[in-house]
């Protein structure tokens, strides 16, 4: 399984980082064997910092100039590559437990 994780971003360069921490962690946390993932940040027009924060945070990081959460949502589904897709707000942490 291939999962995308798409974060809309609009001038997010507060949480950001916090954000992807709280991925890459939850990612760590349930590794499965023949499971992979990308993340992909959708700068919405940002004035901010947050798409540079992103990429050097690894994210993919894709553009899209009008300001409106649906088109960002869209725009960072039409370029990814996974079998399911997960949404999450750039100032949202996720929790790593695995249930278990």
């Amino acid at each position: 399984m291939h999962l995308s994780i798409i974060i809309p971003a609009y001038n997010e360069e507060r949480f950001i980082e916090q954000c992807l921490q709280s991925v890459y962690t939850s990612l760590a946390a349930n590794e499965k064997t023949n499971f992979s993932s990308e993340i992909i940040i959708v700068d919405n027009n940002s004035a901010d910092n947050t798409a540079n924060l992103a990429r050097k945070a690894g994210a993919t990081v894709v553009f899209e100039p009008i300001n409106q959460i649906g088109r960002a949502r869209n725009a960072g589904a039409a370029v990814t590559t996974g079998d399911w897709l997960l949404f999450v707000d750039a100032d949202s942490l996720l929790n790593p437990r695995d249930g278990g």
